[in-house]
């Protein structure tokens, strides 16, 4: 193998370990929003050769339960008493589950902890109270957007709200995956492998250096429920001095 393509290789394998486990301590085992108003738009010409594609874990969307019973507290007990209704709904299926966005991650939302939620005041209006929650659905193999979104919408027509609570959906559909940081070590081997075929093809009088290495997975949706992971990288093809 030539010398500056082994360095490169080396570079590579070295780097994966260390970077991950400093991805894995920023991500954790965190589920993470990967589309919508959060998600960077990748140019084209910016995105690598070699994309791991997969499905998306979870298709996702907003939920606000409004409520505007004249007093304060009513909204309050209405609004709660709702929220539990629907987190025992949820608690109750496969298919469906509660979470809260924090930061562009989900958090798990469960009946216990409906009572510490923070409500919010509907566009300014004062008497009106608003509890936004994220309802999602495993995405399966063979889903299309219609039979994964038709889970979500079939489970909040079928809540039944607490006095002048309604619950409705709320934005646009998307996407997360949960720990993208585990799908680096398979990256960095088709990357490897990638920089050794270009080697070989180039020949002996030219080496292959890889860069970009210590860059953390990141992600682009390439379908309605599908997403390209992959670490931003350089790839130069060089004369041997």
């Amino acid at each position: 193998m030539p010398k500056l393509l082994w360095i490169a290789a080396a570079a590579v394998l070295m780097a994966g370990p260390a970077a991950a486990q400093d991805t894995a301590n920023y991500l954790g085992s965190d589920e993470i929003i990967v589309t919508g108003s959060r998600a960077i738009e990748w140019d084209p010409d910016d995105v690598p050769v070699i994309q791991l594609e997969r499905r998306a874990d979870n298709l996702i969307v907003a939920v606000r339960v409004v409520n505007d019973t004249r007093d304060a507290p009513g909204r309050r007990d209405e609004i709660t008493r709702t929220l539990r209704a629907m987190a025992r709904a949820a608690a109750g299926r496969e298919d469906i589950d509660l979470s809260i966005e924090d930061d562009g991650t989900l958090v798990p939302l469960t009946e216990e902890m409906v009572a510490t939620l923070t409500l919010g005041v509907d566009h300014g209006r004062s008497d009106t109270s608003v509890a936004s929650l994220v309802v999602k659905t495993p995405i399966r193999e063979g889903d299309t957007l219609d039979a994964a979104s038709e889970r979500i919408e079939d489970f909040v027509d079928g809540i039944a709200p607490v006095g002048r609570s309604i619950a409705d959906i709320s934005g646009d559909w998307q996407l997360s995956v949960i720990n993208p940081a585990q799908y680096r070590a398979p990256i960095l081997a088709a990357i490897a492998a990638d920089a050794r075929t270009t080697a070989t093809t180039f020949g002996e009088g030219y080496a292959v250096q890889v860069e970009g290495m210590s860059n953390r997975v990141t992600w682009r949706q390439s379908g309605p429920l599908d997403l390209a992971l992959f670490i931003p990288y350089d790839m130069t093809v060089t004369p041997r001095p």
